[in-house]
């Protein structure tokens, strides 16, 4: 099975073996003219698959790689492939001396998923990030959050994508965050994207072209879901940065193209080529692109250029953005529990600065209040109670308490700009008032 980005494929013509190690050879001819014959046959464009075989062939004739040991060879052939083809999905390591090759080799650090309740999924997740869903959660706002740092084997991932869809199903809004994100399988994207859809009307997510057997496969999504977790109205935000790679890009590219999401954070990796990987020689395990993606709008992929963001901002920002963005159209439809989170956040990321003789005109005694300049800044007590909390300044005569939500005090003034009173909101819709002294 190939994915985007590790394909667990059985080694050509291997039988199963302890590999003893190879830390020098004087030559490497037969190795490399094996390399070039696996990838003259087998990547995804036969003519770049040709020049790099012979360009490969032309540089162990020259004697380029004779006397390096393993790790300096797995090394060269690993850049000299990236740098030759711009391909960076071509990947060359060693193979551990004690390396065995069996039927279940390709599954031997893998786990099989159980079901899972999504109780339980919520709170492991956060501990051992099963299977790539590193991060469920609902913030303020209704706004749901996954974060995911791999879209892992199918069979394995498709319980525990099933459970964060159902904790996540409701949302005002969903942000899906794969800055963390390497990639996967194709068929764990087609999953997750098919909740973002109606289930009753299949949409073609992507194709996928493999060279060894010609063939392309398509990918819909599809109603084998949860369907009644389906969130096909939902806004949809997903974040990116320069790791995001791979099926990551797949996701995201996918799902922009079809202006279902909105990208948000950094242009990503630009790897759009599944693989296959395959032993050579009994010494190394190398990466071979052998497909290519083709996207049924534009036609193309995102190989070598990454997926631009829709609002292009560093990664650690992404998240902030992304939320504050969300925000501020469910305040625009009138939601009050977004307009407390809008508060929350702004009082975090956008602070006003006053200067101290800006915060002396609100300080004073009102009905049942006080307020105080204390260097730079403005403190708040209620009348009778021993300890001082510090204002943060939104603008527009507006504070809230530091490091207390749901409060938000307003300062009135009458026409001829003065002071004249306090109103607190709270979060829970009702308010009081102050009046000044």
């Amino acid at each position: 099975m190939s994915t985007l980005t590790t394909v667990l494929a059985a080694a050509v013509g291997l039988t199963a073996s302890i590999l003893a190690p190879n830390p020098t050879s004087d030559t490497n001819d037969g190795l490399i003219a094996e390399l070039a014959k696996q990838i003259r046959d087998n990547y995804v464009f036969p003519k770049i698959g040709q020049a790099t075989a012979d360009h490969l062939l032309a540089q162990s004739r020259d004697g380029v790689y004779d006397g390096l040991n393993d790790e300096q060879l797995s090394a060269s052939l690993n850049e000299e492939l990236r740098d030759f083809t711009h391909d960076l999905h071509f990947g060359v390591r060693m193979l551990p001396s004690d390396w065995e090759m069996s039927e279940d080799a390709e599954n031997e650090d893998e786990e099989e998923s159980q079901p899972l309740t999504p109780e339980q999924i919520a709170e492991i997740r956060l501990i051992n990030a099963p299977n790539g869903f590193t991060h469920v959660q609902r913030l303020d706002g209704n706004i749901g959050y996954l974060e995911m740092t791999g879209f892992h084997q199918y069979d394995m991932a498709r319980e525990d994508a099933d459970a964060a869809m159902q904790l996540l199903a409701g949302s005002s809004a969903l942000i899906v965050d794969l800055r963390k994100n390497g990639g996967g399988d194709p068929a764990t994207v087609q999953h997750v994207s098919s909740y973002l859809f109606d289930p009753d009307e299949p949409v073609h997510l992507n194709s996928l072209y493999f060279r060894p057997s010609d063939e392309t496969t398509e990918f819909w999504t599809h109603s084998e879901i949860n369907t009644q977790y389906a969130m096909p109205e939902v806004p949809v935000y997903v974040l990116t940065s320069s790791y995001t790679f791979s099926a990551a890009e797949e996701f995201s590219y996918n799902l922009q193209s079809l202006e279902r999401a909105t990208i948000v954070g950094e242009t990503t990796g630009g790897g759009a080529h599944p693989i296959n990987r395959v032993v050579v020689d009994n010494r190394f395990s190398v990466s071979i692109p052998v497909g290519r993606a083709i996207n049924p709008i534009t036609q193309t992929n995102w190989e070598g250029t990454g997926v631009h963001p829709d609002i292009a901002v560093p990664a650690n920002k992404a998240l902030d953005t992304a939320i504050e963005q969300i925000l501020t159209k469910l305040v625009e439809q009138g939601d009050e529990n977004a307009r407390w989170g809008l508060i929350s956040l702004q009082s975090q990321n956008n602070p006003i600065a006053l200067s101290a003789s800006d915060l002396a005109e609100y300080a004073g005694q009102y009905t049942d209040r006080e307020l105080m300049v204390e260097d730079t800044t403005l403190k708040y007590r209620r009348k009778g109670r021993p300890s001082w909390s510090s204002l943060i300044a939104l603008g527009e005569d507006r504070f809230v308490i530091d490091g207390y939500d749901g409060f938000m005090m307003t300062f009135e003034r009458d026409g001829s700009g003065n002071i004249t009173r306090i109103v607190g909101s709270y979060q829970q819709g009702h308010s009081d008032s102050s009046d000044r002294e």
